[in-house]
């Protein structure tokens, strides 16, 4: 019975990486038993099929290209049913902030419109006085 489980599991791997909890309640939800389930995903995991950590950290790459907020990051993984604490340095969110601002205003904006801008999508004031101050400089 476990080699069903196995298989599935691993037909879903083929497709996308899981956090280790997706796994798991991907199987519950096709019906196998939970012992069997807890079994499988261990086995995932002792074999390296399945590393949260290194996924949280492409994760946090990606998001950190498309100019996204720690507390975006942090509600996408919980939405996942990831329960892990994940930090942004200063360099890496004021990075992220200066990304979206560079890909969201193509024409020149003001001090106060682009502090709004940035406070609505999560980042921290320091970094979006930093990168408000970096963001203007580049365009004059």
């Amino acid at each position: 019975m476990e080699t069903k489980i196995k298989a599935y599991a691993f037909k879903l791997l083929s497709k996308r990486d899981y956090f280790s909890e997706e796994m798991r309640k991907a199987l519950l939800k096709k019906g196998f038993s939970e012992d069997k389930v807890d079994r499988v995903v261990n086995y995932l995991i002792k074999e390296g099929y399945i590393n949260d950590s290194k996924l949280i950290e492409r994760i946090k790459e990606k998001a950190l290209e498309k100019g996204k907020s720690p507390l975006y990051l942090k509600k996408k993984l919980y939405e996942k049913g990831v329960k892990a604490d994940v930090n942004f340095s200063f360099e890496e969110e004021l990075k992220s902030a200066l990304n979206l601002l560079r890909n969201k205003y193509k024409k020149e904006k003001s001090y106060p419109e682009i502090v709004k801008f940035l406070k609505y999508r999560g980042f921290s004031y320091s970094v979006i006085q930093e990168a408000c101050e970096i963001f203007l400089k580049e365009e004059e």
